[in-house]
């Protein structure tokens, strides 16, 4: 299967209202396709002259804005509207400053059974490979606090420690740590956090997953009743590719029996991507993770081509934040 098809399993775009969320000027769905919104952090006018100078953004096709998602709630942005049947999010939810909060502004719009369809970069295959997995702790820190900015420690992390990682090396075994180039220098990072402290926004990957830690935090949050989601799907990080694919679905209420349904729907996964052995479930199986690495080799070899195009497509995307700092690193 395909990312579209990944992203829009069990979603029919004639019946259901949707949004996605930063769909620039790749949207998975397009107007003619759905009764869909497009949400973005600026309007149109704004975002083209952001990417203007950006040879990976075709400008011309940077989709108009109808919600602006930012100081206000997703709620507000879209004038009050709510009842959806589905979102969209492709390498986004880890750029949010404050996750569950956005999980919950999400909650808000999206009707009961409604679906949120993410897809999240693996720490193991991308720039993140040295920093740590973020846990249930840090999130709850940034919504106590209400981040509507990246925390001057999230951009310092993130700038100090992303390195050059190539994904098909990465699947072949561990990397040599100590070889990995890094995009900048410490004193750099440093000072760019003053600058996010001061006020000036930087884009950064505020949280860092791997499979097994995206689950594992999802179901501590469940058990704090932070969580109003179940999980409706999952798609492991597939030989030679970068990103996982999770599906969520609104709960309809807050009872006992449907926290405890969630519950279930993490934990079955999280047991099957941690069982020794085969678990019966293909789609986890065919990803886990670097144990396996060796067996798969083949497999490897066979996507050589179609990983290549899709690192292609989405590179552009999940080093946009990184190709920003250099810009202002340079030009100071």
């Amino acid at each position: 299967m395909a990312k579209r098809e990944y992203m829009l399993e069990g979603i029919d775009l004639n019946l259901e209202r949707g949004i996605e969320i930063g769909a620039l000027a790749a949207p998975i769905v397009t107007k003619a396709e759905s009764d869909i919104r497009y949400v973005d952090w600026a309007d149109q006018q704004a975002l083209k002259a952001k990417y203007a100078g950006d040879s990976n953004v075709n400008v011309d096709k940077i989709v108009p804005v109808d919600g602006i998602w930012g100081d206000r709630s997703l709620k507000d942005s879209l004038g009050g509207e709510t009842g959806f049947g589905y979102v969209l999010a492709s390498h986004v939810i880890e750029h949010v400053p404050d996750m569950i909060g956005w999980l919950e502004e999400i909650a808000e719009v999206l009707r009961p059974g409604g679906r949120l369809s993410l897809a999240i970069p693996d720490r193991r295959f991308t720039f993140d490979y040295l920093r740590q997995e973020s846990g249930a702790g840090d999130l709850i820190d940034a919504w106590i606090r209400r981040n509507r900015r990246p925390s001057p420690g999230c951009v310092y992390d993130f700038a100090a420690n992303s390195v050059v990682v190539d994904a098909a090396a990465a699947w072949s075994g561990p990397l040599e740590r100590n070889n990995l180039a890094h995009y900048t220098d410490p004193k750099s990072a440093l000072r760019l956090a003053r600058e996010s402290y001061a006020g000036i926004y930087h884009d950064t990957h505020c949280w860092v997953f791997t499979p097994e830690s995206l689950f594992r935090t999802m179901i501590e949050l469940i058990n704090l009743d932070l969580l109003s989601y179940r999980c409706a799907g999952f798609r492991v990080t597939e030989p030679g590719s970068i990103e996982m694919f999770l599906m969520l679905e609104r709960l309809g209420d807050d009872s006992a029996a449907a926290k405890a349904e969630a519950m279930d729907s993490f934990v079955r996964r999280l047991r099957a991507m941690e069982a020794p052995g085969p678990s019966g479930d293909a789609a986890l199986d065919a990803g886990r993770l670097r144990a396996e690495a060796e067996g798969l080799k083949a497999r490897i070899a066979m996507l050589e081509a179609e990983a290549a195009a899709l690192r292609s497509s989405t590179s552009w995307r999940i080093t946009r934040p990184l190709r920003s700092m250099k810009t202002r690193l340079s030009g100071s």
